[in-house]
């Protein structure tokens, strides 16, 4: 209920004893007598107004009268927000709103409390009012994307923080940038960021790289095997066992998204990888990897096709071409956490060994965890078969793995990564008694700097190093591989 105004002259005067509480406090206050104080101040406050009508000598219109009971509100429900009372906030601002200058405001904070106290469905509508209300005004797109990401929902957020990408700037932007960080890694979904105006995205990394094991060398120089029963020991060449040497890498992708409709979309993206050695020219390589893909979003639901190829290529010969198709299918469970699917099929072909051709199938599931705003969690566990046209080439991969993202800073953020597999070939080598079982562990961190701030073209820094230990029961395939990078990244 609002205090009622009469337009009166008046003559300006507080009533005797502002500390009594009035009569009529307004009803929708009476369920919260938790916040006593608040609502006494606003009783006080509409007191204040009649006593003002009751001695008027001063002329005000019924529509000044209301704009200023709109703010008087508005002004105790931003305090209430502040002090975390989204309830309350909610409670002062859900009468119907009077339609003046400051309704866009009502709306964007009634979003807010709505969507601090669960009520998803309400805030979102709160929102696409404010919006509709103020379409020039970023803060409302990029507060509903927060809102869709909470709820799993990328395909909408992306297209929201596209179209606030223009107007943001100061804060705006900020939230922004964190927001768009959010979207989840390694779904074609978030390619949906570029706005209709841009959908395209290039970036571009250029920097340096030391590896301590540039051929995979093994840890001992020693092999046992066996020959005709009897057991011997090889020595390797020098030649063979770990080379060490820095160089540069350069990577380059691009990516086009074409909206079909507001649940489907096509996304084209293409990348080239290289890094040639100061020391070892031999093992400079590059890859080239070019894919497409049908992505369908809707509400909790994400699923992609994407059928691709790869080049892989050592001292500028052709090594691999692996053609393939790759399924995911990702649910969201709740507000913060996500469920996936993969599936895929590929097929290696080793231009310089045939027997090492392959057929691959990969099936997998797995999960991420928004656990905070800034820290974002996820797992899969992988299965791989794959069926070599040599037999002692086929093998079967399986085993975790898992990542940790946390902003400690909007412009910093850290990741580790961490994976377990186990190999098992399917048949004996020559000259050894037993398959070959790797078990290989890979561990990195990573470091994204934004310092766009400084340099300009949304540049960021990025360092890492990533660690491979991969004991093997086969001594020539027990190495260790250390690898450090640091490079500066560009997105046009």
């Amino acid at each position: 209920m609002r205090a009622s105004f009469q337009p009166r002259h008046f003559k300006p005067s507080w009533p005797s004893s502002s500390s009594a509480a009035p009569e009529n406090c307004p009803a929708r206050f009476s369920k919260l007598p938790q916040v006593a104080w608040l609502t006494m101040v606003l009783c006080i406050t509409a007191a204040a107004g009649k006593a003002y009508a009751a001695e008027a000598d001063t002329a005000i219109t019924p529509m000044a009268a209301v704009e200023q009971q709109n703010a008087t509100e508005l002004a105790f429900a931003r305090r209430a927000f502040a002090e975390r009372r989204p309830d309350l906030a909610c409670a002062m601002l859900k009468d119907t709103p009077p339609v003046d200058d400051t309704e866009a405001e009502r709306m964007l904070l009634l979003g807010r409390c709505s969507s601090a106290t669960h009520d998803r469905v309400q805030a979102e509508l709160y929102y696409r009012r404010a919006i509709a209300l103020a379409p020039a005004d970023a803060t409302p797109k990029i507060e509903l994307a927060g809102l869709y990401l909470a709820m799993g929902r990328q395909g909408d957020a992306a297209p929201l923080l596209g179209q606030a990408a223009d107007a943001s700037e100061g804060q705006a932007r900020t939230d922004l940038d964190l927001l768009a960080s959010r979207l989840r890694p390694n779904d074609p979904v978030s390619a949906s960021l570029n706005s209709k105006d841009k959908p395209w995205a290039v970036q571009l990394y250029a920097g340096l790289t030391w590896d301590d094991n540039t051929n995979a060398g093994p840890v001992s120089r020693s092999v046992p095997a066996v020959i005709g029963g009897i057991p011997v020991t090889f020595d390797l060449l020098q030649e063979s066992m770990p080379r060490e040497s820095a160089g540069a890498a350069l990577g380059l992708n691009g990516s086009y998204a074409l909206r079909l409709d507001d649940r489907f979309s096509l996304l084209f993206q293409a990348g080239w990888f290289g890094t040639g050695y100061f020391d070892r020219q031999d093992y400079n390589n590059d890859s080239t990897t070019l894919a497409t893909a049908l992505v369908y979003s809707h509400q909790a639901w994400s699923a992609s096709l994407q059928p691709n190829v790869r080049y892989t290529r050592l001292d500028g010969r052709l090594q691999e071409t692996t053609p393939g198709i790759v399924g995911r299918v990702a649910r969201a469970i709740s507000d913060t956490v996500s469920l996936t699917a993969t599936a895929g099929y590929a097929k290696r072909t080793v231009h310089t060994d045939s027997t090492r051709n392959a057929d691959a199938w990969q099936g997998g599931v797995g999960a991420i965890a928004q656990l905070a705003p800034d820290l974002q969690v996820g797992g899969e566990y992988l299965l791989q078969r794959e069926q070599a046209q040599a037999a002692v080439y086929s093998r079967r991969l399986s085993g975790p793995s898992a990542y940790l993202q946390y902003r400690i800073r909007p412009d910093l953020l850290l990741g580790a990564n961490f994976s377990y597999t186990d190999v098992h070939y399917d048949q004996t080598m020559p000259l050894f008694t037993q398959p070959r079982t790797d078990r290989q562990v890979v561990s990195s961190l990573s470091a994204l700097w934004d310092i766009s701030r400084y340099a300009g073209r949304n540049m960021v820094v990025r360092a890492q190093y990533t660690h491979i230990d991969n004991p093997s029961n086969i001594a020539y395939g027990y190495f260790r591989r250390n690898m450090a990078s640091l490079g500066v990244q560009m997105q046009f």
